[in-house]
């Protein structure tokens, strides 16, 4: 072969092999997911959700004369922190806190299940002092005092700390009566008695008297599994997919992997780069954006909890909290967040059919003193007790019909970190009990 030739021939391969690497390069999606970056094709059948729908009180209590009220049914409650929301807050002020704050005669207080950054509260209520720089202190409630001179009502946010609070007011006369007017219809029927239980290490409020709740029976359908993977691989070509020994399938490729099983999904991401912390407004913020992402609140889910770059939102029904009777937990979704990535994903893969219910028999609940005798002789500390709050336990059963979720109403108590069951003492067959 003449040397020109072969010259040639080297030239057209190295051409090629070029060809070769820029398409490949043109056409390679590398397997991340950006939390902020993704286009997600599938998607599920759930509502888009703003950050005042998800960061919503557990309680809002109303202080009068040393007595303690709530509003008597969920909707009630919701309704007046809608209106809390339109409120125009001006003045706002930022003050060191010199001393503990004491209680007025008449406030509201307006507690949240989790400390969340006050800068969220923009998204919340309406400040309207925009040049007003936003501390970076985070809060778990805040107050409402009345200035009856002005005709005005204080705002009142405490750091978790105690050593720093914002104060901004409400000026509008006609809000300030709206307001007032509600201090002074709490021995109606809208609203009810509330006790405080002593020996906890937090204010916790519960109701003197619960009214009897109804059981409930729901049906549910299956998320479509090619949608879940559509939903969280970049590329469902290179996914291979097994049974596992739950009856469940497992969808994996190199980095990432999808279980489904037992109606729960649970994605995990092999994330290997170094781990950079979250503030915990961005993983707010970005937790909700990826779910809304793909439509993913099928039901209504408020944050309930944060813990070490893990959110958890919390089954609510009717107002009420829902929470797992039983393994596998459908009620809540938690997301795992680092560096702008999803690592873990947890979520009930179900929807539950609200227009096929069947009700039963109404059940007699436990009083607040009820619950507090209860706890009293079991062998709970009262001083692990963080929170307690009346519910539905929920569960999947089957019967000839086929598989149903039941929804049990029930006291619930906050141990450490975690929820469960009040139990029952000896006697309290009458009550309610087993």
């Amino acid at each position: 072969m003449k040397l020109e030739t072969a010259k040639s021939l080297l030239l057209v391969v190295l051409i090629g092999t070029s060809m070769i690497l820029t398409f490949g390069m043109w056409n390679y999606q590398a397997d991340y997911d950006p939390l902020n970056e993704r286009s997600v094709e599938g998607t599920l059948s759930g509502a888009e959700k703003s950050v005042d729908e998800i960061v919503m009180p557990s309680e809002i209590l109303f202080k009068q004369e040393g007595n303690y009220y709530t509003h008597a049914n969920p909707s009630l409650k919701e309704q007046f922190y809608d209106r809390l929301q339109d409120l125009p807050l001006t003045e706002m002020e930022r003050l060191p806190v010199e001393e503990e704050r004491t209680a007025s005669n008449y406030e509201i207080e307006v507690i949240f299940p989790q400390e969340v950054p006050f800068l969220l509260f923009d998204r919340i209520l309406q400040f309207e002092d925009e040049a007003t720089p936003y501390p970076t202190f985070s809060i778990d409630r805040f107050y409402i005092t009345f200035e009856p001179n002005s005709k005005s009502l204080e705002f009142e946010f405490i750091s978790i700390d105690g050593r720093e609070k914002v104060k901004a007011e409400v000026t509008s006369t006609s809000r300030y009566q709206e307001v007032w007017d509600e201090m002074h219809r709490l021995q109606s029927e809208d609203y009810q008695a509330m006790t405080l239980v002593e020996g906890s290490e937090n204010d916790i409020y519960i109701p003197r008297e619960v009214p009897a709740m109804q059981p409930l029976s729901i049906f549910f359908t299956q998320m479509d599994k090619s949608v879940l993977q559509e939903m969280l691989f970049e590329n469902t070509s290179g996914i291979r997919g097994s049974a596992t020994p739950g009856n469940g399938y497992l969808y994996a490729t190199d980095v990432r992997q999808l279980t489904i099983e037992r109606n729960v999904m649970e994605y995990i991401y092999l994330y290997l780069e170094q781990s950079e912390p979250m503030s915990e407004l961005n993983l707010i913020e970005g937790s909700i954006q990826n779910i809304n992402g793909h439509s993913g609140f099928t039901e209504d889910f408020r944050l309930m909890n944060i813990d070490n770059e893990t959110i958890t939102y919390q089954m609510y029904y009717e107002g009420y909290p829902v929470f797992q009777g039983s393994s596998p937990d459908i009620s809540t979704i938690k997301q795992k967040h680092s560096n702008q990535h999803l690592l873990e994903y947890k979520r009930p893969a179900i929807y539950l059919d609200t227009t096929d219910i069947i009700t039963k028999t109404k059940k007699e609940m436990r009083s607040g003193e009820d619950i507090i005798e209860d706890l009293a002789n079991s062998k709970i500390n009262m001083d692990n007790i963080k929170d307690l709050k009346v519910g539905y336990k929920i569960q999947v059963e089957t019967d000839d019909n086929g598989d149903y979720v039941s929804m049990e109403p029930e006291w619930f108590m906050k141990v450490n970190n975690s929820w469960s069951a009040v139990p029952y003492e000896p006697g309290d067959a009458a009550r309610g009990g087993d």
